[in-house]
């Protein structure tokens, strides 16, 4: 029933939804953390690659500490910017969600009016 067009848009989307977030990422890396090591902005600059129906993102492992507050000693960060999980679960999961909510009902109406007539 799902056709190899539907997961073809699937992947682009997918793929134009991931480079989206990894342009803003980028963006808020260059604003705020541009004075480390370099390791995140490179990263953010690799393009998201396709492995099937899923979409791959490599980010150094140190990405997750940067949206805590605070830091080792508990107390606030002078330079804070949210760069990881809000963006990832707003882009990703709650963008994709909603579009393959609209698009599957889409292609089970044309599936069984195909059958149909």
């Amino acid at each position: 029933m799902i056709t190899d067009q539907f997961t073809h848009e699937v992947g682009t989307f997918l793929q134009d939804q991931a480079a989206r977030l990894l342009t803003h990422q980028g963006e808020i890396a260059s604003a705020t953390y541009q004075e480390r090591t370099g390791r995140l902005t490179e990263s953010l600059n690799h393009l998201p690659y396709p492995k099937g129906g899923r979409i791959e993102l490599t980010y150094p492992i140190h990405i997750r500490f940067l949206d805590l507050k605070k830091g080792r000693g508990g107390k606030r960060k002078k330079r804070y910017a949210p760069i990881y999980n809000k963006y990832v679960y707003g882009y990703l999961k709650s963008g994709i969600l909603r579009n393959l909510n609209r698009m599957i009902p889409d292609i089970m109406i044309n599936a069984i009016k195909d059958t149909i007539e």
